[in-house]
């Protein structure tokens, strides 16, 4: 049986059997996209149920007078759900630095960043990148830093951040 059975089987005879046949040949697809993306380990099974979900929609909107072959059209719908998900996603997490937050003056909040990053400027970064939202340009400015001095710090506290959640 091809693909186009097996979805008329789904779509008008409701046939659990073939639902399950395509559940099954499309999971190891789905795991291979998500994969490509380099999505975090623990967010690897909410995007692989959300890829079910779309899959059971995708069986349930193809059309095959539009000449595409299901895994096509499959394929498409769910690069893009994944994409739009991992833009949904938070990329970096700090979960231990939320001590930071309940320290109330600013001064003392400072030196505990400082003391997680070792380094003043460092610790400056995350206040101006992460914190404040503040541009490359008005860090590298404000720190005498210049642009690709700035973009490691960011690079390394990422790198710190990612050791942290793992």
């Amino acid at each position: 049986m091809n693909d186009y059975e097996i979805i008329y089987m789904i779509k008008y005879n409701h046939d659990e059997y073939a639902f399950a046949f395509m559940l099954k040949k499309y999971e190891r697809f789905i795991w291979k996209k998500i994969h490509s993306m380099y999505v975090f380990e623990d967010e690897k099974i909410d995007f692989f149920q959300e890829s079910m979900i779309l899959l059971n929609k995708a069986i349930q909107t193809f059309d095959e007078s539009f000449n595409k072959t299901f895994t096509k059209y499959f394929e498409l719908i769910l690069i893009r759900k994944l994409i739009a998900l991992k833009k949904e996603t938070k990329q970096y997490v700090l979960r231990e630095a939320t001590f930071f937050y309940q320290i109330e003056s600013p001064e003392t909040q400072t030196e505990h960043i400082e003391l997680f990053f070792e380094d003043h400027n460092k610790s400056m970064v995350y206040q101006y990148y992460f914190e404040n939202k503040r541009s490359i340009e008005y860090i590298s400015q404000t720190l005498q830093l210049t642009k690709k001095q700035v973009y490691n710090i960011i690079y390394q506290i990422k790198q710190k951040i990612k050791k942290m959640n793992n």
